[in-house]
């Protein structure tokens, strides 16, 4: 699971290239049901995400939007290590077939009824927080433009798990056992830049160096780590409000 084979200019070439053998993305019975072994797990990777999590709930944020969290992963295992809030709602967006799972998992999991879901990214307005990890390198859009068209940003912007490449962006094919999906690497610098536009100010960054993609005999395309950022909106950015 994991390997990645080809570069492609575009998520519709890498589509495109992707064998008809399997279905293509996570939007599936099976993509569905994976990960559950991973309920409750804590990794190194998540000590940042926890620690600036922590520390926007202390600012007075309660609404956290996670952005591919499958069916409540990250809330899951966070819950089990941290004291939140009873207030707070966390709200997971994901493709139709994972939110019907997770939500049918919540309603035995989730007895304090924090956990939501939904498949409309729009509802991500007036979030405190967007939390996201591991999802962005599936999505068509990137972050900059999925949060530029909300018409409140949210504050905080929590990020981990993405890949970025110091030289280019582009796209590849990975299997992930029970589909085939079209993956994004991103440009390192044009990652950042975007979100500066956006009046996002970095408050820290660091390396998951427990992940890593490789390309298939293409050690120019292939990454040893992935990255994580926290952002928080600048008040007094034209876009902040």
């Amino acid at each position: 699971m994991g390997t990645c084979r080809g570069v492609f200019d575009s998520y519709e070439a890498a589509a495109a290239a992707a064998p008809a053998s399997r279905p293509l993305g996570y939007d599936h019975g099976e993509a569905a049901e994976m990960y559950r072994d991973r309920i409750g797990q804590i990794y190194p990777s998540d000590y940042p995400m926890m620690f600036w999590l922590q520390r926007a709930l202390a600012q007075g944020a309660r609404r956290v939007f996670d952005l591919g969290g499958h069916i409540g992963l990250s809330y899951y295992s966070y819950a089990s290590r941290m004291e939140l809030p009873q207030d707070l709602s966390w709200q997971v967006c994901d493709v139709p077939a994972v939110v019907d799972n997770g939500r049918q998992e919540a309603k035995a999991r989730d007895h304090t009824r924090r956990l939501h879901f939904t498949a409309d990214f729009s509802e991500a307005t007036g979030a405190d927080v967007l939390f996201t990890a591991g999802c962005l390198q599936y999505l068509q859009e990137t972050l900059a433009q999925r949060v530029s068209s909300l018409p409140r940003k949210p504050e905080w912007l929590l990020v981990n798990l993405l890949p970025l490449h110091p030289a280019r962006g582009y796209w590849t094919v990975q299997s992930i056992g029970t589909a085939y999906c079209p993956y994004r690497i991103q440009h390192d610098d044009g990652f950042f830049q975007d979100l500066r536009r956006l009046g996002y100010r970095q408050l820290d960054r660091w390396e998951n160096l427990e992940k890593s993609c490789w390309v298939a005999f293409d050690d120019e395309h292939s990454l040893d780590r992935y990255h994580g950022a926290a952002f928080r909106l600048d008040p007094t950015s034209v876009d902040g409000c």
